[in-house]
């Protein structure tokens, strides 16, 4: 994959200093001085984590809020997802159905050969992945709509277990992976489509469009509540519970059945909830 993690490290902090330096341009407008210190402040070299083991985890990459640390893991996660999909026979596709697929609708799948296969066509390398995963981690750093202190329960082999500072995930996500792909769009750079993401992205148009010239200052600036209320409908904390909920619980369990319950006291002390 890559001989010279040093190397890998300093093109991905290049990347990662252009990537800074195009958000101030497009939204320094309307970030709070706190998110203009931490861009302006970053430490490249410290805070970009690299480990191609999988030490932090086999996700290809997360902003950890709590540090501002980039931590990435690409070799993990390629050799994970999409590295026996790549040893199969080539399916060819059109290079241009995953971008169909992620401008069309909430009910398109994609699979784990279709990415290998585009992978693939389009000969990217770790390299190339790594740096179109950034630009979506990137936007977790300036958009942050998790309420800290809201509580969310979910029901695990038959015990509750309550959950603090998770609830807005589903809208946080959806609503990073979209700005991401319109800034990438926007600068002709290339970014790896966070597949699980699709409905999330759905979800976080409709409330986009809803939010009109107001959108950049309350997405930058507020949770997730404050831009629900703004929507101004009563229905609308009906419906997105409704997604939330099912999105979250999911989520949840899935970590839950890789840890052994008995060493859980409270599920807010397992960080990996909250940043994934």
């Amino acid at each position: 994959m890559f001989d010279n993690l040093d190397e890998f490290k300093l093109e991905i902090e290049e990347y990662v200093k252009e990537v800074y330096s195009l958000i101030l341009e497009d939204y320094g407008e309307f970030l709070n001085q706190d998110k203009l210190d931490l861009i302006n402040n970053f430490d490249y070299k410290n805070n970009i984590k690299i480990d191609k083991g999988g030490k932090y985890s086999i996700c290809p990459g997360r902003w950890e809020s709590k540090t501002n640390t980039l931590a990435l893991s690409p070799v993990s996660f390629y050799n994970t997802v999409y590295k026996k999909e790549m040893e199969k026979d080539i399916i060819k596709l059109d290079i241009n159905e995953i971008q169909r697929k992620l401008n069309n609708s909430r009910n398109e799948t994609f699979t784990g050969l279709e990415l290998a296969n585009y992978i693939k066509q389009n000969n990217l390398s770790v390299l190339d992945i790594t740096k179109g995963i950034v630009i979506h981690e990137l936007f977790h750093s300036i958009i942050t709509l998790k309420d800290p202190n809201e509580v969310f329960r979910v029901s695990y082999r038959n015990k509750n277990y309550d959950c603090k500072g998770i609830k807005g995930d589903y809208l946080e996500e959806g609503i990073v992976e979209y700005y991401a792909r319109c800034f990438a769009n926007k600068h002709n750079l290339f970014l790896f489509p966070s597949i699980p993401y699709q409905e999330n992205v759905e979800y976080a148009k409709e409330v986009i469009e809803k939010l009109g010239k107001n959108a950049n200052k309350l997405v930058f600036n507020s949770n997730y509540r404050t831009i629900l209320n703004y929507i101004h409908k009563k229905e609308e904390y009906k419906k997105y519970d409704s997604y939330e909920a099912e999105w979250l619980s999911k989520r949840i369990v899935r970590r839950l059945e890789t840890k052994d319950i008995k060493d859980i006291i409270e599920l807010d002390e397992i960080g990996e909830l909250k940043l994934l």
